[in-house]
């Protein structure tokens, strides 16, 4: 199953993933997303097909969002290609985690479905799954 970890202090910062398309994927969130709701608004205007930040960039096609980092030696082994459900679904789950404010979030992706899950500050060996 793909993941990549984030811990959240003063900044998120994308500490493991187990490839490098998992990494750009939490670099997007880390780095360059500062609203979810803003990208899904981006995702869902048919007038844009590509958007870039800092670090990394979106592209839609045949109803899919591809995540690639622009610093990347190799793009392909880099980009991330989620369905446009799932990744709407990512980013509204994303918004309502950095209100939590957790000491770590480790995100999955398997069968084209992510899953979130929380470790909270207060309790340190609590997950919470999202």
């Amino acid at each position: 199953m793909a993941y990549v970890t984030i811990k959240c202090g003063r900044a998120f910062i994308a500490t493991k993933a187990d490839s490098p398309s998992m990494y750009t994927l939490g670099h997007c969130l880390t780095d360059d997303i500062r609203s979810g709701s803003k990208r899904i608004a981006w995702i869902l205007d048919d007038r844009y097909d590509i958007t870039s930040s800092n670090r990394t960039f979106m592209e839609k096609f045949d109803g899919m969002v591809g995540v690639g980092d622009l610093f990347t030696e190799d793009p392909k082994e880099a980009a991330l290609i989620v369905p446009i459900p799932a990744m709407i679904d990512l980013l509204e789950q994303w918004d309502e985690i950095c209100k939590t404010n957790p000491e770590e979030v480790t995100i999955y992706y398997e069968n084209e479905k992510f899953r979130i899950e929380t470790k909270e500050r207060d309790h340190g060996i609590c997950n919470n799954k999202i």
